[in-house]
C-alpha cells in the first residue's frame, strides 16, 4: 500500500515538473517572439520617415518649379507689355506723320543765285524775307500747309547757271538727248508714302530733266500722284500723260496749272483744289 502511494506521488511530482517545464518554455518562447515583433513594428516608422523626406522633398522641388513658372510668367507679362508699349508708340508715330509728300523741283532751290538777286531777273522767282522762292516751291508751300503734307525739294547735284537765259538753253540741250541729271540722295523715304503731290515748272512743254531722274528712281505703283505745273502760257502741254507712261501703275490725276506771273493770285485756288480732292 504504501509503494503504492509513493509511486502515485513520483508520477505527480513528475507531472508537475513537466508542466513547470513547459510553462518556461512558453514564457521562453513568447519572450524570443517580441523581439520580431518589435523590429517589425519599427520598419514602417523608417519607411515612413524615408516616405515623409521624400514627400518634403517633392513639395520643395514643386515649390521650386512653381515659383520659377511664376517668374518666367511675370517675364514674359513685363516683355508682352514692353513690346505692347512698344508698338503703341510706332503706332503712335506712324499714326502722327503724313501718309502724303510734295515733291517738287524749282530753279531757285538748284541754281547758286547771288544774294543780290531779286525777281526782275526771272517771272519763275519770288523774294520775301526768307530771300528767293521759286513759284513751284511757293505752291508746294501751300499745298503741304493744306493738307498736313511734308516736303521734299528735288536736288540735283550739279546746279544751273544763275542766268535766266543759260539756264533755258541748258534746258532745252538736255532735253534733246535725254540727259538725265543726276540728283542727291532723298530726303524722305517716298516709297512710305501713299499719296505724292508733284509740282514743277513746264520747261519747253516737257518735264524738267530732273524730274524725269525723280521718276526713274521711284516706283510709285499703288500711290496716287496730283500733278502740278507753273508755265508762261503752255499750261500742262503733255507733262501728265508722260508721267502716266512712266508711273504706270499709279493713279496720275491732273491738278492745277498756274502761271507763273499769277502764282500769288492762286493761293485760294489752290488750297480748296487739295480740300476737294482729298483721297
Amino acid at each position: 500500500m504504501k509503494k503504492k502511494l509513493l509511486s502515485t506521488s513520483v508520477v505527480l511530482v513528475s507531472l508537475l515538473f513537466g508542466l513547470t517545464g513547459c510553462g518556461n518554455s512558453s514564457a521562453a518562447s513568447g519572450q524570443d517572439s517580441a523581439t520580431p515583433q518589435e523590429t517589425v513594428a519599427e520598419a514602417p516608422e523608417a519607411e515612413a520617415s524615408e516616405e515623409g523626406e521624400k514627400t518634403e522633398e517633392r513639395a520643395d522641388s514643386l515649390a521650386t518649379e512653381e515659383a520659377a513658372q511664376v517668374s518666367t510668367e511675370q517675364e514674359s507679362a513685363v516683355t508682352d507689355n514692353d513690346t505692347t508699349a512698344a508698338a503703341a508708340s510706332e503706332d503712335r508715330g506712324s499714326a502722327s506723320r503724313s501718309n502724303t509728300l510734295v515733291v517738287y523741283f524749282s530753279r531757285v532751290g538748284n541754281t547758286d543765285f547771288q544774294e543780290t538777286v531779286d525777281a526782275d531777273s526771272s517771272a519763275s522767282i519770288r523774294i520775301d524775307e526768307n530771300g528767293p522762292m521759286g513759284n513751284a516751291g511757293q505752291i508746294a508751300a501751300w499745298i503741304a500747309d493744306a493738307s498736313g503734307a511734308e516736303t521734299m525739294e528735288i536736288l540735283t547735284e550739279e546746279t544751273y547757271p544763275a542766268d535766266y537765259n543759260e539756264t533755258v538753253s541748258q534746258a532745252k540741250q538736255e532735253q534733246s538727248v535725254g540727259f538725265r541729271p543726276l540728283l542727291k540722295a532723298d530726303e524722305k523715304a517716298v516709297e512710305e508714302y501713299s499719296t505724292i503731290y508733284l509740282v514743277f515748272p513746264n520747261w519747253w512743254g516737257d518735264l524738267p530733266m530732273p524730274v524725269y531722274s525723280f521718276l526713274d528712281a521711284h516706283d510709285l505703283t499703288g500711290k496716287t500722284v496730283n500733278v502740278f505745273v507753273t508755265h508762261e502760257g503752255s499750261g500742262f502741254s503733255n507733262t501728265v500723260g508722260t508721267i502716266e507712261e512712266l508711273e504706270p501703275g499709279a493713279e496720275v490725276r491732273q491738278g492745277l496749272a498756274v502761271q507763273g506771273g499769277s502764282v500769288t493770285d492762286e493761293e485760294q485756288n489752290i488750297r480748296q483744289w487739295v480740300n476737294d480732292n482729298r483721297n
